[in-house]
């Protein structure tokens, strides 16, 4: 498993893990956002000028073509197989830089350090990367573990409350699946204060979990599908925001996610209907609406593409009670149909 180090003290970090490496095989990759806001705190005498990767910000940007730009100044750059990538920022470039790293010369080191809530607690741990492609979120990818990650609350202090909220469904996610205390504090959180010792000790607690979940099943073949709750509807969604070019970010759509999934489970798996209710203000209260038009058969259709599908229909993880997920659910087009009718301005 990767080495997952919580820091306040990111430099002395950085310096430890990058004694042994030679300056010279040191690259770094950002977006535009990174490059400007978090490259600075790093400080680090061994990363050179010529060795910055930037890429544009934006999802629209987690493509084939960032990737290839990424090989290429690799290889201009003379990276060789004992070369290290480190991926600065959030989801986006953690995903594809593992992805890049994973694929160059058969596979060179990488380190993430995730700069949004979202990549510290889901993205950057757990060895999944990957790119969308042709319309579909993370159609290409691997599993590669990077070598350590690093998770520093300096990073979520300039963060936009949009951006918290993204991280903030997978933590509810966590808890969902968790049960007990941590769920508890989640659903009494209304504000999310980065300064706040108890908030980040939640934040803790879930990347926590999902290393637990992670280090039992390496390559999601049993127990790590839990993960994949909220994500089926989720992804879907994600998809067709991406499609219509509307501001709808990757917690947004877990969200919404959870709420149709939890639904299900309600149907399929006898669990809590008020509980039910409950998780579904909260959320509605929480995140805001999409703008875009949605219905249920376009949904639909792209959830036929998921990648948890293996046999006809659409695989779901769903909820017997709080901490008590069952994977490999089947659901049938007309169960699936009647959950999306839960959610908001869907026809």
């Amino acid at each position: 498993m990767s080495l997952v180090l919580f820091t306040s003290d990111i430099r002395a970090e950085l310096i430890r893990l990058l004694e042994k490496c030679e300056a010279g095989q040191i690259f770094i990759l950002m977006d535009e956002n990174t490059s400007h806001d978090c490259l600075p705190v790093l400080n680090n005498d061994k990363i050179t000028p010529e060795h910055l990767i930037v890429v544009p910000a934006g999802e629209n940007h987690k493509s084939l073509a960032s990737v290839e730009m990424i090989w290429r100044r690799l290889s201009e750059q003379g990276a060789r197989r004992d070369a290290l990538l480190i991926n600065l920022g959030g989801g986006m470039v953690t995903d594809m830089g593992g992805f890049a790293a994973s694929c160059f010369k058969r596979g060179i080191k990488f380190i993430n350090i995730p700069t949004t809530l979202l990549a510290q607690i889901d993205a950057s741990v757990g060895g999944k990367t990957g790119i969308d492609f042709n319309g579909l979120k993370n159609e290409i990818g691997t599993f590669s573990l990077p070598e350590a990650v690093i998770i520093a609350p300096c990073f979520l202090k300039t963060l936009p409350r949009r951006q918290l909220l993204s991280g903030f469904a997978e933590m509810l996610k966590h808890g969902l699946l968790s049960g007990g205390r941590h769920l508890r504090k989640l659903l009494t959180s209304r504000e999310i204060d980065t300064s706040d010792r108890e908030f980040l000790c939640l934040v803790e607690e879930s990347v926590n979990f999902k290393e637990r979940v992670v280090k039992t099943d390496p390559t999601e073949r049993g127990l790590r599908k839990i993960l994949n709750f909220g994500h089926t509807v989720g992804h879907a969604l994600e998809s067709i925001a991406m499609r219509e070019q509307a501001e709808f970010y990757h917690g947004d759509a877990v969200a919404y996610g959870i709420i149709a999934e939890l639904y299900l489970s309600v149907l399929k798996m006898g669990f809590s209907r008020d509980i039910y209710n409950r998780v579904r203000q909260f959320i509605l209260d929480l995140y805001p609406e999409y703008t875009f038009s949605l219905s249920s058969e376009l949904l639909y259709e792209r959830m036929l593409h998921d990648k948890k599908n293996q046999g006809k229909g659409v695989n779901f993880t769903l909820l017997e009670d709080i901490g008590k997920p069952v994977i490999d659910n089947y659901c049938s087009r007309e169960e699936i149909m009647t959950a999306l009718s839960v959610l908001p301005k869907t026809d």
